[in-house]
């Protein structure tokens, strides 16, 4: 998958990327400030987006993929989604479990677990592209399943915070006036 980069966004303001689902359906991910956005390039696929911060901590990736059926509609099938997805995760991780929690977004529903890679804990430097933490999950609403990856050297860090606010906060689709 090649990824197109955009330029960073004036530092004062926050700003949103919208990305076409479908004729009619658009879905808004809101950018926190200091993050740049790299979007698939690829048209035919589904739509994906990386928002990354300039420093290089936290990285976030959404893939929007069409869920007609409702697949993801219940915890429990999400939680199914994930093991189906990241399951390879596990046995290099602290955790050694994929222990599931709830997103509750402002809109939709979701699930994530997060893993810790055991072979960078307590390691000062680390090599480029690598991160000590990757949150996993699937946010979803009728119609619609978004999996994401939120890769980030420190949970308590704005930044890795200001991630998490786009989680639950935006990625969603909007209603459309009627006309």
């Amino acid at each position: 998958m090649l990824l197109l980069a955009a330029p960073p966004a004036p530092a004062a303001a926050q700003r949103e990327e919208i990305l076409e689902l479908a004729p009619g359906r658009r879905v808004t991910v809101a950018v926190p400030t200091g993050f740049v956005v790299e979007r698939a390039a690829e048209p035919a696929a589904p739509p994906e987006l990386r928002l990354r911060d300039a420093t290089g901590q936290v990285s976030l990736d959404l893939a929007l993929l069409p869920d007609p059926e409702g697949q993801a509609a219940t915890p429990r099938a999400r939680r199914e989604r994930l093991v189906e997805l990241f399951e390879e995760h596990v046995a290099a991780s602290v955790e050694q479990a994929m222990r599931f929690e709830e997103l509750e977004p402002r809109r939709g529903a979701g699930t994530w677990c997060l893993f810790t890679d055991r072979a960078l804990v307590g390691r000062a430097e680390l090599p480029p592209n690598e991160y000590r933490l990757l949150a996993v999950g699937v946010k979803a609403w009728p119609g619609v399943m978004v999996v994401f990856r939120l890769f980030s050297q420190d949970a308590e860090s704005p930044t890795h915070r200001a991630a998490w606010a786009v989680l639950r906060e935006s990625v969603e689709e909007r209603p459309v006036p009627l006309r």
